[in-house]
């Protein structure tokens, strides 16, 4: 089978069966009586495409080249970065919360202990996408294209999937979708970038866990920050090429 056919169906595979993990919840809001237990399958779409993955990896044997080989010590230049981007969340979230009066922070995380446990969930649940997002789709999807064209056709196809987990969980309007599929495509650069660099699943996992962890800011404005800080970088880049040539 073609490397392209099997993308489209590990794509297909993962939106529907990510949808019917919020089907009762759609159901129990359209006023039907659905059993409470069946509510709990949201819990699992977060894992649907990791599993997705598994599967085709242990069809064609290749769990440990393509996972296992990509979970690695996290060195000091990856480390740097996350601190990089934690900072400008922290400060970005900061500066919203001054200019309009509204503790995020403080909200989000009442005490240590909330924070502590947050960090653990969201770092269990950015490995698991992780693994199917970067560590397995995108591998896939690289193959034979430029690496920045890839990034992005998997930032927007993870963005999408997104997509009942606002509207159906968090009963979001278009407002607030469009704001975070841009939102959600801008994070799938850095993790895509990062990963094609350093190769680790873990360090990306991180990467994905600040983000969720210190840009508490809407979405609009926390688009604004990244796209900022892309720019800036990519103009020191272009300086810093411009002064070895010379």
């Amino acid at each position: 089978m073609a490397n392209s056919t099997k993308n489209f169906l590990w794509i297909l595979a993962v939106y529907a069966l990510s949808f019917l993990c919020y089907v009762p919840m759609l159901l129990r809001q359209s006023g039907a009586a659905v059993p409470g237990v069946l509510l709990n399958l949201r819990y699992l779409f977060v894992l649907i495409p990791m599993l997705i993955s598994g599967i085709f990896l242990l069809s064609e044997r290749g769990v440990k080249t393509c996972w296992l080989g990509s979970l690695k010590r996290i060195s000091a230049k990856e480390l740097f970065l996350c601190a990089i981007l934690a900072v400008t969340g922290v400060l970005a979230t900061c500066g919203y919360s001054c200019w309009q009066e509204a503790g995020l922070f403080r909200s989000a995380y009442p005490s240590a202990r909330t924070l502590a446990a947050a960090a653990v969930y969201l770092f269990a649940t950015a490995l698991a996408e992780e693994l199917a997002w970067r560590g397995f789709l995108l591998k896939r999807i690289a193959a034979g294209r430029k690496k920045v064209l890839s990034v992005g056709i998997t930032g927007v196809i993870w963005a999408i999937w997104h997509i009942p987990m606002w509207t159906i969980r968090n009963s979001l309007g278009l407002e607030d979708v469009v704001p975070l599929l841009i939102w959600t495509v801008l994070i799938s650069l850095i993790l895509g970038t990062a990963y094609f660099r350093f190769e680790n699943l873990l360090s990306v996992s991180l990467l994905h866990t600040i983000c969720n962890i210190c840009f508490l800011a809407p979405a609009q404005y926390n688009d604004m920050i990244i796209l900022a800080g892309m720019m800036i970088c990519y103009i020191f880049m272009k300086y810093k090429k411009g002064i070895k040539e010379f």
